[in-house]
């Protein structure tokens, strides 16, 4: 059975390419870390956390639809079904998260505690249970049949792999010359490696990102959800997982493409959550914002991103922004309909 070693594994890594990845993130973290001053900030933690829990049940496969998703975020109705339930049950976990991050030790207890509160309203038989069958990890393709990425730990091998994790984990995460970062990194991905428990695995991985960039400062998931990101980049998820997941049964495997993987999209979650701030604190009227975020997108951009990014503004004032900025001819309509999206002329 693999024994880790943490630090050695954190060091290795290709110091120059990621220590870039870590300077752009710092430099965005300067501008982000005024989120709190922003006028109803509160509302844009829901707009995160609605974003970041459809995206991460979605990358599970577990999707809702747009009637589904209002009624679980904006109405605050019962689930119905077992995609609502199982999205409800990771808000829950999102919730101890932010009630305990910073009283309670991190441990094995602590990791399935909040895999059992995932499941506590969808199956609580399998909650915090470790797997005692061998599980795998699959992509699904588009004509509907799965593909398998990895082979993850054997079932007896689960509980002392993620014990010996965890306990050098903590130890590393006590070095001050350690980057947090990519220390995080090569934690998920073995992690997501040994796949400890029965169900639930790589959503409980995003979680743990979450967990853990809010233990060590970085509350950038709160307020841009990196699970939205990773969504956006499945592909990029999926190779760089299966590339740094070969050799990892003998210790030979190669942690950076997704160490890589991972700090792209913290850097990229902290330059979006930046952007909002700036956007916010500029002086103006809604139509020259609304003018400048189409101007300043480098493709063409939805409605509703657009609200994200505004996220105080009244949707009808953006509307009517839109429309008169492409009536005017400072603006172009990219598409019409549910795909709607303007652009540069």
């Amino acid at each position: 059975m693999r024994i880790f070693d943490l630090k050695q594994a954190v060091t290795s890594l290709p110091q120059q390419r990621l220590g870039e990845l870590r300077g752009s993130i710092e430099e965005y973290r300067k501008d982000a870390l005024r989120v709190d001053s922003l006028p109803n900030s509160q509302k844009l933690k829901g707009i995160a956390r609605q974003s970041g829990t459809v995206s991460s049940c979605a990358l599970s496969n577990v999707f809702l639809s747009d009637v589904e998703e209002k009624n679980l975020f904006e109405k605050h109705l019962a689930p119905t079904n077992l995609q609502t339930k199982i999205c409800k049950g990771y808000l829950d976990a999102l919730d101890m998260i932010d009630q305990t991050y910073d009283k309670e030790e991190f441990n094995i207890s602590y990791i399935s505690n909040i895999h059992y509160r995932m499941y506590e309203a969808v199956n609580p038989e399998i909650g915090g249970k470790f797997k005692d069958t061998q599980n795998y990890i699959q992509e699904s393709l588009n004509d509907g049949t799965n593909r398998t990425i990895y082979i993850p730990a054997a079932p007896e091998e689960a509980y002392p792999l993620l014990d010996n994790l965890v306990y050098q984990f903590n130890i590393v995460a006590q070095d001050p010359e350690v980057d947090k970062f990519s220390l995080i990194a090569v934690f998920l991905c073995d992690f997501l490696c040994i796949h400890p428990y029965v169900h639930g695995n790589s959503r409980l991985s995003r979680l743990l990102l979450y967990y853990l960039l809010k233990r060590f400062g970085y509350k950038v998931d709160e307020y841009y959800a990196i699970s939205y990101v990773i969504e956006n980049r499945i592909g990029e998820y999926i190779d760089s997982f299966r590339d740094s997941a070969k050799g990892w049964g003998s210790g030979s495997n190669d942690y950076e493409p997704f160490a890589h993987f991972i700090l792209r999209c913290i850097r990229k979650a902290y330059r979006h959550l930046a952007y909002i701030v700036l956007m916010n604190e500029r002086e103006g009227t809604i139509e020259e914002k609304v003018q400048k975020i189409v101007l300043d997108s480098s493709s063409p951009i939805s409605k509703k991103v657009i609200e994200k990014i505004l996220y105080n503004a009244n949707k009808a004032t953006i509307e009517k922004a839109l429309g008169k900025a492409v009536k005017e001819g400072r603006i172009r309509l990219i598409a019409r309909g549910a795909s709607r999206k303007y652009g540069r002329l």
